[in-house]
């Protein structure tokens, strides 16, 4: 409701009730957000307008859906995560108190997102309790269909949380949160890690990309990096999928593979490892020589 009564004083739109040039304006897909994030946007705007129905007021109610069409997802080059990660790590923290913490808390999410593919969500809600540094494992509660699940984690991951919970458990003595956002006992909100997360792309040389990231970005990016190296290493696909979906929390190979198609590097992997198309559909100089 802030957001929108901050776009309503921005834009001009001061009436009293919901027209129909403020739900067209509203409705616009930010570059910066999917669709699915849009249109929540949008049904907030609807419900908004439904309850100024019900007092007998007139109001436009916007429709939530929109074109199923969307962007190739962003997969990150190497560049531009090298380039994400030095701009993030050389953020200046706002001003106020709790800006150095919550820079630093950031700076340990998106590793984690880039790192173990996990959801917008599912670090934000972590407590101390989850992250067993002797497994190496972190416990995912209450993610995507409220399930739970275990991401086991690399070494130096470990070793960065276990340096990380030093840190915070000093900054805010006695808390069981990973991530305490600024009210007591509250973890770090959704809105404030995805404005560190536009303020560090936006200072990479790529900011001006069309189809620029979004922190999902990671986790397409964790599973094709992923299935890039089993495909280059000759592995079993099909063997490897099942622990790829249990270790992102899917509920089938097929929402896994989701996050591959349609990525041009992933193009790239597949067309260097094929046998096949070469002898099916041979070359046009082929063909010339033929027909000499």
């Amino acid at each position: 409701m802030k957001e929108l009564d901050t776009f309503c004083a921005g834009n001009g739109f001061s009436g009293k009730t919901v027209t129909k040039e403020l739900a067209d304006a509203w409705s616009v897909q930010k570059e910066t957000e999917g669709l699915s994030a849009r249109n929540i946007r949008v049904s907030i705007l609807r419900q908004v307008s439904k309850y100024i129905l019900s007092l007998g007021i007139q109001a436009y109610l916007p429709q939530t859906g929109q074109s199923t069409e969307s962007p190739e997802a962003h997969v990150f080059t190497e560049c531009e995560r090298d380039a994400f990660f030095e701009s993030l790590d050389t953020l200046i923290p706002s001003n106020g108190p709790g800006g150095v913490r919550i820079l630093n808390e950031c700076r340990v999410l998106f590793r984690l997102y880039y790192c173990c593919g996990m959801r917008l969500s599912e670090p934000l809600g972590l407590t101390w309790d989850c992250f067993d540094p002797e497994a190496g494992t972190v416990r995912i509660l209450h993610s995507k269909g409220d399930k739970d699940r275990l991401v086991w984690i690399t070494e130096d991951i470990t070793g960065m949380l276990l340096e990380y919970r030093a840190y915070i458990q000093k900054e805010i003595p006695g808390t069981d949160l990973a991530f305490p956002g600024m009210k007591p006992g509250k973890p770090v909100d959704a809105v404030t890690v995805r404005s560190y997360f536009l303020k560090a792309w936006s200072r990479t040389p790529y900011a001006g990309d069309s189809n620029p990231p979004t922190i999902k970005s990671f986790r397409h990016t964790f599973v094709v990096e992923r299935l890039n190296i089993w495909i280059s290493e000759g592995a079993d696909i099909m063997e490897k999928l099942p622990y790829l979906s249990s270790f992102l929390g899917h509920s089938s190979i097929r929402e896994s593979l989701y996050y591959y198609h349609q990525i041009e590097e992933s193009r790239r992997i597949i067309r260097s490892k094929d046998k096949t198309s070469k002898k099916v559909i041979p070359e046009v100089k082929f063909n010339e020589e033929q027909q000499k």
